[in-house]
């Protein structure tokens, strides 16, 4: 099976909601900006069962260039990061669903 895109993603969406692909594709647009925006203000986000997203710190760290062999000092910085739920862990085993059966 490979990847889902976001073009796929919206399809099905579209398809199991009965929703159009345009209103499908500004909710995940608007969920985007919305959980991008909260992130850059150091807050989380939570879907229960799904997972967390939250920033966190990296330390500053040296890094050699491959090259041209060249040491380099990396900044730190803060980055994006996600934490599986249990829900989702399980169904990505191979237990339970995530969303119910119909």
């Amino acid at each position: 099976m490979g990847n889902m895109y976001k073009t796929e993603l919206i399809k099905r969406v579209a398809k199991e909601t009965r929703l159009s692909q345009r209103a499908v594709a500004d909710a995940l647009n608007a969920s985007q900006e919305l959980i991008s925006d909260t992130l850059k203000e150091g807050k989380t986000v939570q879907f229960p069962g799904f997972g967390t997203f939250y920033t966190r710190q990296r330390q500053a760290s040296r890094v050699r260039d491959m090259r041209t062999g060249k040491d380099l000092a990396v900044a730190a910085r803060r980055v994006a990061a996600f934490r599986v739920g249990e829900i989702l862990k399980r169904a990505v085993r191979g237990g339970r669903r995530t969303r119910k059966q119909g």
